[in-house]
């Protein structure tokens, strides 16, 4: 529960709401405490054709009548006491304790009674069904005002879970985007999602039970107790002693619910994995004809979820039972006890005192009223078990998964980091995405500044992870990256990638229009800046032919538009943003050749006194360059003139994926 407790203490920031809250979950207690005492005077007055005055009146009769036998009595077992033989004195001074005992108690009933005479005499009705009608009122009035304080905290409890609930996503959505891409790699999308969404809810669910249910029903469990102790609190201590026994099973049931809670949750990551898997390959199932297969793949997952939700309803309804199992137990102790010392009108039970006047009939009846009244609000607590014992889960894999330190981060003391203007150095560089399985060994590499460098050789060989690490996504197991003279680990990862711009191959738009997506990289770029990013990319060839133009919505992930035209975008993109070290990672490989020429002439003027890196196939792309780099097997095997390098594989006959 700690973790959740992390949740709770979040969700004090709205404490004056909280405090609204808390105030409506005490009128509710104490409007429900008083409906159910409607009964007292209900049984007591009214079925018995009495007013209020006259039952007053024979309360305070019976009470004066009593205490005054009660009076003589003690006075007659004091006097037989003064004579009595030494193996009756212990008998006597037993009875003169008990006898003056319940002298006492109707000495202060009837103090009670004539405290109320006044009043009660001329401001209640005078006849019985007048008395009748009174009661009735006050319980309407007393369960509206109760509904409205119920509608009026559940609004309030809302607020404050749902403000935390966003509070909790921002924040967690924040160190998301701040992560490693190691660490993003092995959670996945589906379970960074299932996180934000599914898991929220369910925190969602138990700060609502928390302020809301699991603070009204105890103080409507304990209006009733209190009034029940009023009549006999050693009755209600008895009646309660199955308490323990319904706690004791409830917290056994709580730690299966826990691990069935957890294994629930990654069932759903599970389902949602497999959805976005199918839905964005949804060309490639269709294709080789693979529906069935990813049914079942979905139905197996759905499956696990299921099974788990059986789990989770299995123990859920063995807490009703117990719940209940512990209330009637209750009730019967009550009954028991309760019955014994009215039929017999004792104060005793086993030398036990169970109260300090003889109860009567309707006394033990109200008394039985409040434990009824006890029972639904220990039954909603039951209910809403279940939803805290998830919310604790979820909170825990929140945390857990959030508040990882990420591997790559700024240091304490981070150097500043002027535009680039010397050179890239790579020294000695090794790196590897899983352990034992390098991908690049003791690479050596310098650019100078302005340099246009071309990456070339197989897939696989260590091309793109170069680009990684220079934009410090990862960071090398082994060696450095110096950016004029400075180590990268260094440096604020955002400062440093503030002086680049990257395109991939397959490139990111964002739900909106072009303009938005051109304008992402520099949202206070002028309007005249856009424009000439856009025709540098050649974006403006195809928007004058849309009949929104800039405003054209690009889809989700861009699919609106052509690869082409999505690669064109993120050039611009790129452009927009001014950046002294460009990436392109196959970044026109889906532009048309003629298009394509044109955007690597504009690119040519753009270059000048920038660095840049590319990653291409493409004999004419690789003309941008002043010099390639041939990789293989994560080693640098060449260094090239772009012309030496083209001979080069002219010669050989190879395509340039494969030149060495």
């Amino acid at each position: 529960m700690g973790y959740f407790f992390r949740a709770i203490k979040l969700s004090l920031r709205y404490r004056w709401t909280i405090v609204a809250s808390l105030v409506n979950a005490l009128l509710i207690g104490a409007l429900w405490g008083a409906s159910i005492t409607t009964v007292y005077p209900f049984v007591e007055v009214v079925l018995s054709g009495q007013t209020a005055e006259s039952w007053l009146d024979g309360q305070i009769k019976t009470a004066g009548e009593s205490a005054g036998q009660l009076t003589r009595e003690v006075a007659e077992l004091r006097r037989r006491l003064e004579q009595a033989p030494p193996e009756e004195i212990a008998s006597l001074e037993s009875q003169v304790s008990l006898k003056s005992a319940r002298l006492v108690a109707e000495e202060k009933a009837l103090g009670r009674y004539r405290a109320m005479e006044p009043w009660i005499r001329g401001n209640l009705p005078a006849t019985p069904f007048a008395t009748l009608i009174l009661v009735m009122a006050l319980l309407i009035v007393a369960t509206t005002l109760k509904g409205v304080c119920v509608v009026l905290n559940t609004v309030l409890v809302a607020r404050v879970a749902d403000r935390t609930v966003v509070d909790m996503r921002r924040m967690f959505y924040r160190r998301a985007l701040d992560m490693d891409q190691a660490t993003l790699d092995r959670l996945g999308t589906p379970e960074i999602m299932t996180q934000l969404s599914y898991n929220m809810g369910l925190v969602g669910a138990g700060l609502r039970s928390l302020y809301g249910t699991s603070v009204r029903e105890p103080l409507k469990m304990l209006a009733c107790l209190l009034a029940a102790a009023m009549i006999s609190w050693r009755l209600l201590v008895l009646s309660l002693l199955a308490a323990p026994v319904g706690a004791i099973l409830i917290h056994y049931l709580s730690t299966r619910m826990k691990r069935a809670s957890l294994a629930e949750c990654h069932g759903v990551s599970s389902v949602l994995q497999t959805v976005m898997e199918t839905l964005d390959g949804v060309k490639i199932v269709k294709i080789y004809g693979r529906q069935r297969a990813e049914r079942r793949r979905f139905k197996e997952n759905s499956q696990t979820i299921y099974r788990m939700g059986m789990k989770m309803a299995f123990y859920d309804a063995l807490i009703k039972p117990v719940t209940e199992l512990t209330g009637v137990l209750t009730i019967v102790m009550a009954i028991l006890v309760g019955a014994y010392v009215v039929l017999n009108q004792q104060t005793h039970l086993f030398g036990i005192r169970i109260s300090d006047r003889p109860l009567s009939a309707s006394t033990l009846f109200v008394f039985y009223a409040m434990l009824a009244g006890v029972s639904d609000p220990a039954r909603k607590m039951g209910d809403i078990y279940n939803v805290l014992v998830r919310a604790a889960v979820t909170c825990r894999s929140l945390y857990t998964v959030f508040e990882k330190p990420p591997q790559v981060a700024a240091p304490q003391r981070p150097k500043p980091v002027p535009r680039h203007s010397k050179e890239i150095r790579f020294d000695g560089v090794c790196f590897d995405y899983i352990p034992l399985q390098r991908v690049l060994h003791h690479v050596t590499l310098s650019i100078p500044f302005g340099q246009t460098v071309a990456l070339a050789g197989e897939n696989g060989c260590g091309k793109s992870t170069i680009l990684n690490l220079l934009a410090r996504f990862y960071d090398p197991q082994k060696g450095a990256i110096y950016l004029d003279g400075v180590d990268l680990r260094e440096l604020d990862p955002k400062k440093l990638r503030r002086q680049m711009a990257l395109v991939t191959q397959e490139p990111v738009l964002f739900r909106g229009t072009i303009w938005d997506n051109i304008l992402y990289s520099n949202p206070h770029a002028t309007r005249e800046q856009v424009l000439a990013a856009a025709r540098l990319a050649r974006v403006e060839d195809f928007v004058l032919e849309l009949a929104n133009g800039y405003a054209t919505q690009v889809g989700d992930r861009g699919q609106a538009l052509s690869g082409g035209q999505r690669q064109r975008v993120a050039l611009a993109r790129a452009i927009l943003a001014k950046p002294a070290i460009l990436i392109l990672d196959e970044a026109t490989s889906q532009i048309d050749r003629q298009s394509e020429e044109l955007v690597q002439d504009s690119l040519r003027e753009f270059l000048h006194n920038r660095t840049a890196i590319l990653v291409t196939h493409r004999r004419s792309t690789i003309g941008l360059a002043d010099r390639v780099i041939v990789m293989e097997k994560g080693r640098i095997v060449d260094d090239l003139a772009v012309e030496a390098y083209l001979n080069a594989c002219q010669s050989v006959g190879q395509p340039l994926s494969k030149a060495a």
